[in-house]
């Protein structure tokens, strides 16, 4: 019995040092405390509308996810600070400290295990985006199975869900990786791409913006339905990560979330 008992003091003692390892090599940061020292809270931001939207004439950032940043900064007493970047670059950037906060990022196991995620405050799901005089693309094709063909060419943003999703699936079909939505927009203009692969919300706006031409096949089975999140880094203690959820939980159930959306498209659509 003393023996046993022993062993296990002995174990016991290995994982608190092991804990302890683990503590001292991610070091917990303080990070409302460090943002409300400095002022700003940086956004790390990408073109998707019309979660995010950059004014090509200004270079203004807008969207109903920065609107939502807009409102957690003002409850913190502190002000937003967009950092712009690309969709291949939002987790790495992060992670270097080049922003305090990622916004719109699918919640996936594989990028659970380099970020901390907020709750979801909205979801996405994959559609195909495509120029219905295109007559390569037909009406039986419903799957992205069906588009999976060596004369298709599917364009994503490279990085980001469509791609991380679509990728490991595509056997045949052509991709090409762009740096954000307005470029995937164009390469269906232009013909260079038949499809581009992204949250069928962007499309939406594409659809509403260009009822000519613009349509999307929303696949089955569906590519992904994931959760739409806010991402911190690793070292932000879950008890940080605790104050924005409460915030967004709020924001979600009131249903502001939803006028911010529906606010964000009618000030694409309208012009």
């Amino acid at each position: 019995m003393m023996s046993k008992l022993k062993t296990w003091v002995g174990a016991a003692a290995l994982v608190c040092v092991g804990l302890t390892g683990q503590a001292g090599a991610q070091e917990k940061e303080n990070l409302w405390s460090d943002v409300q020292e400095r002022g700003t809270l940086r956004v790390g931001v990408a073109e998707a509308p019309p979660l995010l939207v950059r004014d090509p004439k200004t270079g203004e950032w807008s969207g109903y996810f920065l609107d939502v940043m807009e409102g957690f900064a003002e409850a913190i007493d502190v002000e937003v600070e967009p950092v712009e970047t690309t969709w291949g670059n939002m987790v790495a950037g992060l992670q270097a400290g080049k922003w305090d906060i990622s916004s719109a990022l699918n919640r996936k196991p594989q990028r659970a295990l380099a970020v901390n995620y907020s709750i979801p405050i909205w979801s996405y799901e994959i559609g195909l985006l495509h120029d219905t005089r295109n007559p390569k693309i037909t009406e039986d094709m419903t799957s992205l199975a069906d588009f999976d063909k060596e004369d298709i060419t599917i364009a994503v943003m490279q990085g980001a869900a469509g791609d991380l999703s679509i990728t490991p699936q595509i056997k045949n079909a052509k991709i090409i990786r762009l740096d954000g939505a307005n470029e995937g927009r164009l390469a269906i203009i232009s013909k260079r791409a038949d499809v581009f692969a992204t949250d069928s919300d962007i499309h939406r706006i594409t659809i509403l913006q260009n009822p000519d031409w613009a349509a999307q096949v929303l696949p089955e089975p569906a590519i992904a339905k994931q959760g739409i999140a806010f991402g911190l880094r690793k070292s932000v203690p879950l008890e940080d990560v605790q104050v924005l959820d409460i915030y967004l939980e709020e924001q979600v159930a009131t249903g502001n979330v939803q006028r911010l959306y529906d606010a964000a498209v009618d000030a694409m659509t309208a012009k």
